[in-house]
């Protein structure tokens, strides 16, 4: 598997991308009983899974890895993405997963966190949309990496759709 291929600056990042087109094959995307845990137990501390809810679009943290949340210093498993979450990125953030969801097609993206109190912290993130029997996207798979903004280019916000 090509590890750095998407640029990505966490190996485990392009891991799961390579896994994801994997297990999608010739679909427009995995769906979420396609992900064996077994398969990526190392990496289960970096995944966000995210429902889609539809009539009106919204987006709940199912369920929230232990390195995010340790990295984040909160556990958002059960919150809706919302303005109180997420202050002023909110609209970025659900623009986002928005685009994931109606596109259908996986998204990375680097930024800092500037909105949030550890303000110090910068995110590398992809992005995959995980479909239904009807090939609707109805959860979203996150992976996330954390690092110092100090380690960073100094961007605010960068985001690149990904060929599946």
């Amino acid at each position: 598997m090509d590890y750095h291929g998407q640029g990505f600056r966490d190996p485990r990042l392009a891991y799961l991308f390579d896994y994801w087109r994997a297990k999608k094959g010739e679909r427009i995307a995995a769906s979420r009983t396609d992900l064996l845990p077994s398969e990526i137990k190392p990496f289960l501390t970096i995944m966000n899974l995210i429902d889609v809810q539809r009539d009106p679009m919204r987006f709940r943290h199912r369920l929230v890895g232990t390195e995010i949340v340790d990295w984040l210093g909160r556990d958002v498993t059960g919150a809706m993405v919302s303005p109180e979450l997420y202050g002023p990125a909110f609209e970025r953030v659900f623009d986002g997963l928005r685009a994931v969801t109606e596109e259908v097609r996986p998204y990375r993206r680097l930024a800092r966190l500037s909105w949030y109190e550890r303000s110090w912290l910068a995110v590398e993130s992809l992005e995959l949309p995980l479909i239904d029997s009807a090939g609707e996207v109805n959860m979203i798979l996150r992976a996330a990496s954390h690092f110092n903004v100090a380690q960073s280019d100094g961007r605010d916000c960068e985001v690149w759709p990904l060929a599946a």
